[in-house]
């Protein structure tokens, strides 16, 4: 078995953005990164790669679209960052019939993930070719 390797992010970039178009989407985070160790190994025995790199780098490309699915938490919960890219998460506010200002959910600008207060938790992430 040959030493593993890391390839360079640029390189993993483009097998990503490759696999995504020629495809459409890609199910889940696990079958992303199967797909990219599988295309990387065809350049090299020795690359790897994780499935959280390869979803970071997937979050870098603009043309790929990630969609999370979330699931129920069972307690209200504060996040500071976004759950699905790390950037910093902006809050949602609404008002009520008093006319007060309540939060109601979170935003991330870059990547695109929102939530309710409940649901603050990512089960499952889709990668979306924008045409």
């Amino acid at each position: 078995m040959p030493p593993r390797k890391i390839p360079k992010e640029d390189f993993v970039a483009q097998v990503v953005r490759d696999i995504v178009r020629k495809r459409g989407y890609v199910d889940t985070q696990r079958e992303l990164r199967y797909l990219v160790e599988k295309r990387l190994k065809k350049f090299d025995l020795g690359f790897a790669i994780s499935s959280g790199r390869a979803k970071k780098i997937a979050l870098n490309i603009p043309e790929i679209r990630i969609k999370a699915k979330t699931k129920k938490s069972p307690k209200m919960k504060q996040i500071n960052k976004c759950p699905a890219c790390e950037a910093k998460i902006k809050k949602l506010y609404g008002t009520n019939l008093l006319n007060k200002r309540i939060h109601i959910g979170y935003a991330c600008k870059k990547c695109g993930f929102s939530t309710d207060l409940s649901s603050v938790v990512p089960m499952r992430y889709m990668f979306v070719w924008k045409s």
